[in-house]
């Protein structure tokens, strides 16, 4: 279990009560990737956004969705599904990082699975989708926003800085992922994720680009609550129980991002 001494959180501290003197507000949201069913991690992810008064958006892989999901996010309304590519299938060229809608592929076979995840999953969730397609990976074709745009999206969430709007398509990144993945793949270690956090808050209170489109967008949470150990879960209710109702902090409705 992760140590929770009040140190570890000075510097976070110090940098939301800057925004504070200043009156102003920084915007969090939470992704969580690889939904496919209902389950009893997601109904615990579902507990711990709810008990938090947080919005969630929630990337659902198309091809696998079960109608169990919709069932179970019935009683959320503050759960945005959102399309995560179409089967989560690695298609990438011996050696190259996994991809899904990469460059090996046609441009044409691409977009229509996007524009078949869109529907299958506009067919399960109705009005409540929202157009916002997650590239599995966090990453795709340099083509791939102008398909998009042309499939009906309205907007796409990766990971890291956000580029600025277009080809008609919004970026809405995330930029803090709870799990190492290069490593021990449970908790990432909480230094590194602080340290993190606070330079994304410093960056968008003293207005740097750094490579991002919009120097204030949200700062993004990223989750995979499928494969969540207790180290994962114990990480996400602590960040949660400090963020979520901290003056200086705001969690916009996810359908509002996109």
């Amino acid at each position: 279990m992760t140590n929770w001494t009040a140190t570890n959180w000075i510097a976070v501290d110090d940098e939301l009560a800057r925004w504070t003197d200043l009156g102003r507000r920084c915007s969090l949201w939470l992704r969580d990737d690889d939904a496919i069913a209902a389950s009893p991690q997601l109904d615990r992810l579902l507990h711990c956004c709810a008990q938090a008064g947080i919005p969630l958006g929630l990337a659902v892989i198309p091809a696998d969705a079960d109608p169990s999901l919709a069932q179970a996010l019935a009683g959320h309304p503050n759960v945005t599904p959102l399309v995560h590519g179409w089967s989560h299938a690695d298609h990438a060229a011996p050696g190259a990082k996994k991809c899904e809608f990469g460059p090996e592929r046609p441009a044409d076979l691409r977009q229509a699975e996007a524009e078949r995840g869109l529907s299958v999953l506009r067919a399960l969730f109705g009005a409540r989708l929202l157009p916002l397609f997650v590239p599995p990976w966090n990453r795709m074709a340099a083509d791939m926003p102008s398909r998009l745009s042309a499939a009906g999206y309205r907007a796409v969430s990766a990971f890291g800085p956000a580029p600025a709007s277009r080809d008609g398509i919004a970026w809405v990144n995330t930029h803090l992922d709870l799990i190492d993945w290069h490593g021990t793949r449970s908790a990432v270690p909480l230094d590194a994720l602080l340290d993190l956090l606070c330079r994304e808050l410093r960056d968008r209170r003293e207005g740097r680009q750094e490579g991002r489109g919009n120097p204030a967008e949200p700062i993004g949470l990223l989750t995979h609550h499928r494969v969540h150990d207790a180290a994962i879960w114990d990480l996400l209710d602590h960040l949660l129980d400090r963020l979520a109702a901290h003056p200086a902090v705001e969690w916009p409705a996810v359908e509002s991002l996109g």
